[in-house]
């Protein structure tokens, strides 16, 4: 999987987005000051700036701040037998400090969109490094480490890294990179959907061009800005940066030759399909074909990765386990003194390729509450038992299908497994819900860590549509992605 399609994949969990900026053009046009189109330029320069980046920056801080802690604090004061020497300390900080801000996702482009999200992320990955340094300082190394050193460290992190993203997030909100829709197709209601999911912070939705005037409906809650031979005025007088064309639209040489003067303007021109795919890891279902599971160069049957993944699943299983022994009896316990019943739930769901198992969890509802039938589950959700509660919310009822996992019937990662009930229904509703089942089913997956539970049919079509993306870009790459950020929906929910 390439650098690219992780860093796209790292941007799509958005944030809530300003409508009224987009109306608010008077000041993006050729006649701005030179300080806005200065901001505008430092804020593209660090918008496109890598997750890279940030990692450096942090370990750069982390060296800086080790080695005034040792000069100031340590050379002198403390017999140097008796403590880890200044490189140990800051490659063991630095390497926890990776490893923790990948888990509560520090380096996603969206963690500088919101000032509450940076500070939160930031404190989470600080104090989960100070720990794990601790515990590889002390355990393997069997030495110690000041913890003035440590606490002053982390604190020149916290204040220059922090002031740093701060920045960054005031000049990204001041300057949003502006798009325009050419000739709306049928999935530019989708697009101005996310926009309102906020999937698509870091652009300004200006609004739309197309030659059909009153005679089209449009797209809902989006002005028309002019006809498509207005676009490179358009371009200019609201300082577009990107153009996305409408599947209809690129079909139209009159069109195509309208955005071509674009390009040369330094904009980015692309199809709905792509720039939606890129920026909100998903794949529009009402925009794809049965061609595209044929030409969209598909890996799932391809033997040497399969046999990656399935031995990354059976480690990731067995360590799972191992790590589990200790708390199976607690949950166990914990069930039982709730309401008395059964400790795990086996639950019929559907394969790889079609075929039926049986899936292994801890009951987290009462016994009997699907006796009427299948319902969808929902948030606060009233047959849930009162540790079930605490076990969902933690994803600990899900521990026993590490089992699944280790008998083949699911992957670590890949789509959740439905119930057939479910399944024929959104079958006969959703198109290509089918094809979810080209891979495994996973303990978690590409759609949980990005959407909410699925409680109604229009809820498991926007989890369909992560569910594809995650079949077409399916890797180890990726799957240590989704499981970092699981770790992280597990650290938060058990706060």
């Amino acid at each position: 999987m390439s650098s690219q399609v992780l860093l796209d994949t790292a941007a799509v969990l958005g944030h809530s987005r300003d409508r009224s900026q987009a109306d608010d053009m008077g000041r993006w046009n050729v006649g701005t000051p030179a300080r806005t189109r200065v901001l505008r330029w430092v804020a593209g320069v660090l918008q496109s700036l890598p997750a890279g980046s940030w990692v450096l920056l942090d370990v750069v801080l982390l060296y800086i701040g080790s080695y005034l802690g040792f000069a100031l604090l340590v050379h002198g004061r403390i017999p140097p037998e008796t403590h880890v020497g200044m490189w140990q300390a800051w490659v063991i900080l630095s390497c926890t400090h990776v490893f923790a801000g990948l888990v509560f996702g520090l380096w996603e482009r969206e963690t500088l969109y919101a000032r509450s999200r940076i500070l939160t992320r930031l404190m989470l990955t600080t104090v989960t490094a100070a720990v794990l340094t601790y515990a590889v300082v002390y355990a393997p190394l069997y030495t110690t480490v000041s913890r003035r050193v440590v606490a002053l460290a982390i604190g020149v992190l916290v204040v220059a890294g922090g002031s740093s993203r701060l920045l960054v997030c005031w000049a990204l909100h001041a300057i949003r990179r502006g798009l325009v829709i050419v000739g709306p197709g049928v999935v530019s209601n989708s697009l101005v959907r996310a926009f309102a999911d906020g999937f698509l912070g870091e652009y300004r939705l200006i609004g739309y061009v197309d030659d059909n005037g009153g005679g089209s409906a449009g797209i809902e809650g989006l002005r028309r800005l002019g006809r498509t031979a207005d676009l490179p005025d358009i371009c200019r007088r609201y300082a577009v940066q990107d153009v996305v064309v409408g599947a209809e639209a690129a079909s139209n040489r009159r069109t195509i030759n309208a955005v071509l003067p674009c390009l040369r303007r330094g904009c980015r021109v692309t199809n709905e399909a792509t720039f939606y795919e890129k920026a909100t890891g998903q794949i529009l279902i009402d925009e794809i074909t049965p061609h595209w599971f044929l030409f969209a160069d598909l890996e799932v049957h391809c033997q040497r990765r399969q046999t990656l993944k399935r031995a990354f699943d059976v480690v990731t299983s067995v360590l799972g386990i191992v790590a589990a022994v200790p708390l199976v009896p607690l949950i166990a316990l914990l069930i039982k003194l709730d309401d008395g019943g059964p400790v795990l739930y086996v639950q019929e769901r559907v394969g790889q390729n079609g075929r039926p198992f049986a899936l292994f969890k801890f009951r987290t509802m009462h016994v009997g509450a699907e006796a009427d039938g299948a319902v969808w589950a929902v948030r606060g959700d009233p047959r849930v038992t009162r540790v079930g509660r605490v076990l969902r919310r933690t994803r600990l009822d899900e521990l026993p299908q590490l089992v699944n996992v280790l008998m083949g019937h699911m992957s670590i990662v890949g789509p959740r497994p439905e119930r057939p009930d479910f399944v024929v229904s959104l079958s006969a509703e959703i198109p290509y819900f089918n094809e979810r089942h080209l891979v495994k089913p996973g303990l978690t997956g590409w759609a949980q860590i990005n959407f909410r539970y699925t409680s109604s049919v229009e809820d498991a079509k926007r989890k369909l549509q992560f569910d594809l993306y995650y079949v077409k870009h399916m890797s180890i790459e990726l799957d240590l992605m989704i499981l970092l950020r699981t770790l992280g929906v597990f650290l938060r929910g058990a706060c």
